[in-house]
């Protein structure tokens, strides 16, 4: 049986639709491949990286290339329920949710411990059951707003003080809260600042890779929402005006409610010029 695992760059792509290469692993010795890291049983065929990111190539193109390389089982991060039923519909059995350096996923796959690799706070999903943070109360509506965990702020600068950029893709960066014990990092988002298109989709990849469960900011378009809800990611928009601090605390007193739809056209926010 072949393996796929979505990828990009050396780890698994954290949301589906930002992979830029497929890596494919099979178990035994009869494959003229190389065999996987630390693992005699686990061999990796040649990679192959696509002309475009899944978001671009489409879900038929990937189901193509799937079904072209002989794949039975698709390991992968975030997705929309809609792409996951697609993919299942075509017979894939798909594994989402799943994080960490490729070959390290495909010998837990191998191993029967693919639930070791599941993404923070993603313990459970893809199994039928609505995501949600660990600890969270089963019962909670899917909107409500998690007050424990990590969120993401976008940023102007690396501290507490700078203020809330409003932009989401083009953002400076972001700052990355631990409400627990408050303790902050930065993830700058110059990468995504750069492109042409697609920033939108490639910041939510870096805060998806952060490990936050929420984002406050102040506008995110419809491809860029549609990417951190994919990611499990709760999104608060229409954050501005303030800084950093003041929004985390906003957030803490339950001010701030949770988005159910973008706030900005494709492109662009409300006012004009390159936001989410």
């Amino acid at each position: 049986m072949l393996v796929c695992v979505a990828c990009y760059g050396d780890r698994v792509a954290a949301l589906l639709e930002t992979a830029s290469q497929l890596r494919f692993y099979s178990q035994g010795r009869s494959s003229p491949a190389r065999p996987g890291a630390g693992s005699p049983g686990v061999i990796e065929h040649s990679p192959l990286s696509l002309p475009a990111p899944v978001q671009q190539l489409g879900l038929s193109g990937l189901i193509g290339l799937l079904e072209g390389s002989g794949a039975a089982v698709l390991l992968c991060g975030g997705l929309t329920c809609c792409a996951l039923e697609a993919l299942r519909n075509s017979g894939v059995h798909v594994v989402p949710w799943i994080g960490g350096a490729p070959d390290e996923v495909a010998q837990a796959w191998w191993s029967d411990s693919i639930q070791t690799m599941k993404m923070p706070g993603c313990v459970g999903c893809g199994t039928g059951q609505r995501w949600r943070r660990r600890g969270a109360n089963k019962k909670s509506k899917e909107r409500q707003v998690m007050h424990e965990g990590i969120i993401a702020v976008t940023s102007e600068g690396p501290g507490m003080d700078s203020m809330v950029d409003p932009r989401f893709g083009r953002a400076a960066g972001f700052v990355v809260v631990d409400l627990a014990t408050m303790g902050i990092s930065y993830v700058d988002n110059g990468g995504s600042q750069a492109m042409a298109q697609g920033a939108g989709i490639q910041a939510a990849e870096n805060i998806a890779r952060a490990g936050a469960g929420a984002l406050l900011s102040g506008f995110v378009g419809p491809k860029a929402f549609q990417a951190l809800s994919a990611g499990g990611i709760q999104v608060i928009q229409n954050v501005e005006g303030m800084t950093v601090g003041q929004a985390v605390d906003k957030y803490k007193r339950g001010e701030l409610a949770v988005a159910d739809a973008p706030n900005a056209p494709a492109g662009g926010h409300p006012g004009g010029g390159n936001k989410g």
